[in-house]
């Protein structure tokens, strides 16, 4: 394992290698605003195949902190992938984002043609409006009124109601990670960062993302893509479908009883993602 720092536009950015050998792998987190610790453990055993690379985006976990909220711009955060990418000296490797390291991932495949190995787009809209809408239309069809109960107190000024916490876990349960916990140590969390780009919650999005739609430039995405879902994930197989039909070079798969965070799910369900993504790297660079 090597641990260390890497210049980027606006601050340094920690990262950690750990493997030898193959093709690497670098992996691209969610948030906005939570760093990559969730995926440490779970994708920790492909480094016995291959090099793996985590890192914190500005402004969250071990990285420097963002103190001016011009630097939360999408652009920054894919000038800042390049600078990774640069720094690391990834000439070809793999590159896996989630949720919002997906958008990052299509984002830059789509606008600055890169010569990477594979591109795995998981659990991540292409479209925020659409995504808003369809998420919004998944918790209206759960039972217990999830949808009145979470954005329409929203709406209203109501956060304050008891019951709200206790909607917002059903909805985390139901879409996000059904089975398995969820844990982040609190400093490791950039509040600012979500609210600036996000706002109040994914099916409620205020910020800057709320007009982000990269739909009709998925056409120029010239690597092979691997466009990864779950059959009960917030980002519903519909609309990860309609991403892999754009692209292509890519695949599209829906991992039966997972939700959003598919690499969290209890066993076996944790390790069947992981497989999917290996086995998906093994043909991609059979065919190579």
């Amino acid at each position: 394992m090597r641990e260390g720092r890497i210049s980027v536009p606006g601050g340094s950015v920690w990262y950690r290698r750990m493997g030898s050998g193959g093709v690497p792998l670098l992996l691209v987190h969610g948030g906005p605003g939570y760093p990559s610790d969730p995926l440490f453990a779970a994708f920790a055993p492909l480094a016995a195949e291959r090099e793996v690379i985590w890192y914190d985006q500005l402004g969250v976990g071990r990285s420097d902190p963002i103190e001016d909220e011009a630097l939360l711009t999408v652009d920054r955060f894919l000038d800042e992938l390049g600078a990774v990418l640069e720094g690391l000296d990834l000439r070809r490797p793999h590159v896996y984002g989630h949720s919002w390291g997906a958008m990052l991932g299509m984002q830059y495949a789509a606008e600055r043609d890169p010569c990477w190995a594979s591109l795995i787009s998981a659990n991540g809209p292409a479209s925020v409006p659409r995504f808003t809408g369809e998420l919004r239309d998944l918790l209206a069809a759960l039972p217990g009124r999830v949808l009145e109960r979470t954005y329409g107190r929203e709406l209203r000024g109501q956060t304050d109601d008891p019951d709200y916490p206790r909607a917002l876990r059903e909805y985390l349960r139901a879409c996000v990670v059904r089975t398995g916990p969820v844990r982040l140590d609190a400093d490791r969390v950039c509040p600012r960062t979500f609210r600036t780009l996000i706002g109040t919650a994914d099916y409620h999005v205020t910020g800057t993302l709320r007009d982000w739609d990269i739909f009709d430039r998925l056409h120029r995405i010239r690597v092979p893509t691997l466009v990864l879902g779950g059959e009960f994930d917030e980002c519903v197989p519909a609309h990860l479908a309609a991403i892999a039909e754009r692209i292509p070079d890519a695949e599209h798969l829906t991992q039966p009883g997972a939700a959003h965070f598919g690499f969290l799910e209890r066993e076996p369900l944790g390790s069947e993602y992981i497989r999917a993504i290996r086995d998906y790297l093994a043909r991609v660079e059979a065919r190579s």
